[in-house]
């Protein structure tokens, strides 16, 4: 974390997930799925104002872009492993194995790098699937992280 969050928006998600945007020089640099007892933060800036805005579309209607602009960092692996999640349609997932072949790496390294992804939902690590079955998400296997994941996959599959 670098600083307080630019904003804090509730969500449709289960269990009252929140979501959380931070901005830096009017690019999102992180976002994260926070508890539901994180307070709110109305926006603090252009930024966060735009990024709550194309979220809150989201959850409207999962099939518009989030285009924003983002500053991601990581290493030059994981900025092509983000950039190539944010080429995945939604409610088209894609598998750990498949992504990984069309990157000439593995799937261990591409879900490192997934995991590693510091702007969830708009870099959309969660459309990346294992083979049987969701995969991991936030670093976990199971519990509330995988109920979020599947969540958006099933508000990506309807919208």
């Amino acid at each position: 974390m670098i600083g307080p969050w630019s904003a804090v928006v509730v969500t449709p998600l289960p269990e009252g997930w929140r979501f959380g945007i931070r901005c830096r020089g009017g690019m999102v640099c992180e976002t994260a799925f926070l508890p539901v007892d994180t307070p709110l933060q109305v926006p603090q800036d252009d930024c966060s104002r735009g990024a709550v805005t194309a979220v809150q579309a989201y959850f409207a209607s999962p099939r518009i872009a989030l285009a924003l602009p983002l500053a991601a960092g990581g290493t030059p692996f994981q900025q092509r492993v983000w950039q190539a999640l944010q080429a995945i349609p939604p409610g088209r997932p894609c598998s750990y194995g498949a992504l990984a072949a069309q990157l000439g790496s593995s799937a261990r390294a591409v879900a490192a790098a997934c995991r590693a992804n510091p702007i969830p939902l708009l870099i959309p690590c969660h459309r990346v699937v294992a083979a049987q079955g969701p995969g991991g998400y936030m670093g976990a296997t199971a519990g509330a992280p995988l109920r979020l994941k599947q969540w958006l996959l099933d508000h990506e599959a309807a919208g």
